[in-house]
């Protein structure tokens, strides 16, 4: 990282850690102003979108009146979204095939990622310098429940980096992974990284040994963590970050007690990875609104009012030019906040997260299909203490296997445990026409493909029409 580099990062950051205790109109302002020139470059250089906003007046542009985009569309038309005709799927694919290009630059200029495929095809995403610059300026100056990113506390960073320990289940071209393998060049000298795996024998010896100031990892990850943080002794630790699984209250508190730093619930999808930064005083995530645009809505498309979850959210990435993602449909269940919190920044925050339609049994109830949310399970689980991990798995429409493994240390009171686990969950809104058996294992291990411990899981899938179906 080159002097003039360091420099940019600062002001970077001390520009967005000032911008968001700015009057709420103002950061809107600013989010528009990138709208209108992401959606001008978008149809000027991509096939995909000029045909797809062929009808939408430039001059008067207006969000709402924008057509929304689909992973499934993007995915199968990938060539002609993408504003580079030099970059082409097929290369990008030869590329992730080959686990060494990990860290380095496609075409010596992008950072290419791809999804999962677990809730549709895989996509690849492309993202340049600048996106990334963008995305660890806004960690180091928004998620941070420390000191304020001032001209001083950069020159502090540099003469005594932050440790970020992070503990992934596997190394990869998963968004969020592969975005770290640039972290230690983007930050230069205001970070050491430290990447591990949750799996390796000497896990806690690494943790013990480079101290960390953050800690970051996915939230069933740090809830295992959290029953040893006594042999680990992480005494430098200030925060925690958890990404890309749901965090429950009652996770959160045992983490926070065990290690005695807040956790910040950071939400994010891999098109957007900077979508929002966790709030360290009243839970849920602040939106970066300046540089990503996140509209809630219903099952028609239209706007929920905040305090009201919605049916599924659009996220507009304002900082992405090379794979532009205008009005991106993604199945989150999300609730807006209806007030100020107490960290003081005035971006829009979000209250709570209840996961995904995909995250959702359909089963068979009176009058046609009725949707169970996973939430229901993660309520009811959360609720157990003796309870380190647990999957609900759908062999029957009506038939649910709940398999759960207990936490180290806990009364071996089997019994006690699954019915204070049935109790949990009838008063957590369980439906009486869905029949759930428990099951003990030593173990659940994360899915293979994402490296996450996939929670539900159904072996039937959704009904053929989900026209019938009623959400209660």
């Amino acid at each position: 990282m080159s002097l003039l580099q360091t420099i940019r990062f600062s002001v970077e950051a001390c520009r967005l850690g000032a911008l968001q205790h700015r009057n709420p109109r103002s950061i809107e302002s600013i989010g528009r102003r990138r709208l209108r020139r992401l959606v001008k470059y978008a149809v000027q250089r991509s096939e995909f979108y000029r045909h797809k906003f062929r009808d939408v007046d430039l001059a008067r542009l207006d969000l709402r009146k924008l057509p929304s985009t689909r992973k499934l569309e993007i995915a199968e038309d990938f060539d002609r979204v993408v504003t580079d005709p030099l970059v082409r799927r097929a290369d990008i694919e030869r590329f992730v095939s080959d686990s060494s290009n990990l860290g380095r630059w496609f075409l010596d200029r992008y950072a290419v990622s791809r999804t999962s495929g677990s809730d549709g095809p895989p996509l690849p995403i492309v993202q340049d310098r600048r996106a990334l610059e963008i995305l660890f300026a806004m960690m180091g100056a928004r998620a941070n429940a420390g000191r304020r990113p001032t001209p001083l506390e950069g020159v502090r960073k540099l003469l005594q980096p932050s440790r970020v320990a992070i503990v992934a289940s596997r190394r990869g071209f998963y968004p969020s992974g592969a975005a770290f393998e640039f972290m230690p060049e983007l930050m230069g000298p205001y970070a050491r990284v430290l990447r591990l795996e949750s799996q390796q024998v000497d896990l806690f010896q690494r943790l013990g040994d480079f101290q960390p100031n953050v800690l970051v990892a996915y939230a069933s990850v740090l809830d295992a963590l959290s029953v040893f943080a006594g042999r680990m002794k992480l005494k430098s630790l200030r925060q925690i970050g958890n990404s890309s699984e749901q965090l429950t209250p009652g996770a959160r508190r045992r983490i926070e007690l065990a290690f005695n730093a807040p956790v910040l619930d950071h939400y994010g999808i891999g098109e957007c990875l900077f979508l929002s930064e966790g709030c360290p005083t009243d839970g849920g995530a602040h939106v970066n609104s300046d540089w990503a645009i996140l509209e809630v809505i219903d099952e028609l498309g239209q706007p929920v009012p905040d305090g009201q979850a919605g049916h599924k959210v659009l996220v507009t990435n304002l900082a992405n030019f090379v794979q532009p993602f205008i009005r991106y449909e993604v199945d989150d269940q999300v609730t807006m906040a209806t007030g100020p919190c107490r960290c003081g920044s005035r971006l829009p925050r979000i209250a709570r997260i209840d996961g995904r339609l995909t995250e959702a049994f359909w089963i068979d109830s009176r009058g046609g299909r009725r949707l169970v949310p996973g939430v229901i399970f993660h309520t009811a689980a959360d609720a157990v203490d003796d309870i380190a991990a647990w999957q609900a798995v759908q062999l029957e429409r009506n038939q649910v296997e709940l398999r759960i493994a207990i936490r180290a240390g806990a009364p071996l009171d089997l019994g006690r445990t699954r019915n204070l686990l049935h109790k949990a969950l009838f008063t957590s809104g369980l439906p009486e026409e869905l029949n759930v058996e428990i099951k003990v294992v030593p173990s659940l291990s994360a899915d293979a493909r994402t490296g996450k411990l996939r929670r539900m899981v159904s072996q039937i899938g959704p009904p053929r029409s989900q026209l019938d179906w009623t959400a209660r």
